[in-house]
């Protein structure tokens, strides 16, 4: 009886006519690369021999040559040497990028059915990324992503490196509740932390809850009376789940932000003007100095960019002019006003940080260039617009 694979190389040698104008031209070059395996040292494997047979079984009638043999290959097929078997490769360890950090590292042989759970779990995975089609997926070291991966992988079979199953089971032995009380406020002891907020806050400052709620964010605490947005504005924004948040520009004035903001101590304040037009440039900035007149602030006001000399231009400079916004940026400057997506060079070296910042008619947020970078060292980041930002997270609004 002829082996499937001989039959296989008489099929692709047969010349009158070809396999290409017998079959379709995926399965004829299939089986032209499986002939190319078949002779050469290595043979093929058992999965590659499976698709041989599937393409013959599917092509039987289409080879009419060679017909009777494929149903006797078919009927009991017989392969004349062994396959050749292919290490199984399932590793999850730790190893460093290029940038020298440590990270997760995921490597096995070709499945499908891993590669699809892996794709899967890019949403509760933090950065997983793929780095060989296929074969390997790297992602962030983090208490989430251990969890996650290993629960995922280990029942695959995965060889996890005992490093891994350590922080595993570390994780997974914390208790919540207790974690939870050593960061409620009232059981934080920590010199550190009361020489923190009482110098934020200063000593004389009443806490109510609302400013108690703001802090949280920055401190990193919390408390036992769960947080309540409330009716108000300032309630709303000291009672934020993150550092971010929308407030519809037809709803609240500027004024209203600014109110609030006093209110929390969040002063100085960065407000991060949009490149957009002149001439809403010009807007924004008068709508600013009422507000700022408003709440009674008059000195200390820094706009630190400048428009060219249009007839539009010259509205916006003489306005910094005339009302003083041409304040030099120190430990006393309560506003400082910039465009979106640059940052004077005097601010990377000043050791002024706002207290909060206003981004004005931001349509793609705070998200990207210098500005994003500076910013994030605040924990309060309010985007003043008609709409939200379409890159940003539409659960955290106000309107």
């Amino acid at each position: 009886m002829i082996t499937v694979d001989n039959l296989l190389l008489q099929i692709v040698n047969f010349t009158s006519p070809t396999i290409e104008e017998q079959i379709q031209s995926k399965d004829s070059r299939v089986l032209r690369s499986l002939a190319t395996s078949v002779i050469s040292h290595v043979f093929i494997t058992e999965n590659q021999s499976n698709l041989l047979l599937k393409i013959l079984r599917e092509n039987q009638k289409k080879l009419k040559f060679f017909g009777d043999e494929i149903a006797t290959a078919l009927a009991s097929p017989q392969w004349s040497r062994d396959f050749r078997q292919v290490e199984q490769v399932r590793k999850m360890y730790i190893s460093k990028n290029e940038d020298n950090e440590p990270g997760i590292q995921i490597e096995f042989t070709y499945n499908s059915e891993i590669r699809k759970i892996l794709q899967n779990l890019t949403k509760k995975v933090e950065n997983l990324n793929q780095a060989v089609p296929g074969k390997m997926f790297t992602a962030d070291l983090t208490e989430q992503n251990i969890v996650c991966l290993v629960e995922a992988l280990e029942p695959l079979g995965f060889d996890i490196v005992d490093t891994v199953k350590t922080h595993y089971a570390t994780i997974k032995s914390w208790s919540k509740p207790n974690f939870d009380h050593q960061f409620l406020l009232t059981s934080i002891t920590n010199q550190n932390f009361h020489k923190a907020i009482t110098a934020d806050l200063g000593i004389e400052t009443p806490l109510d809850q609302s400013i108690i709620n703001d802090r949280s964010v920055r401190y990193q605490y919390h408390t036992e009376t769960a947080k309540n947005p409330g009716e108000a504005l300032v309630e709303y924004v000291a009672n934020r789940p993150n550092t971010k948040l929308w407030v519809d520009k037809a709803q609240h004035s500027l004024t209203a932000i600014l109110e609030s903001l006093v209110y929390l101590k969040r002063i100085p304040v960065m407000v991060v003007f949009d490149n957009t037009t002149e001439s809403k440039l010009l807007e924004n900035l008068e709508l600013l100095s009422n507000a700022l007149k408003d709440v009674g602030i008059f000195d200390d006001v820094g706009i630190y960019f400048r428009l060219q000399n249009t007839d539009v231009g010259r509205k916006f400079n003489q306005l910094v002019a005339a009302n003083s916004y041409n304040s030099k940026l120190d430990s006393t400057t309560k506003i400082a006003g910039v465009q979106g997506g640059k940052i004077p060079k005097f601010f990377l070296t000043n050791a002024w940080r706002p207290m909060s910042v206003i981004a004005i008619d931001t349509r793609m947020g705070l998200r990207h260039g210098k500005t994003s970078v500076y910013t994030n060292c605040c924990d309060l980041i309010i985007e003043h617009s008609d709409e939200a930002s379409i890159l940003e997270d539409r659960k955290n609004i106000w309107q």
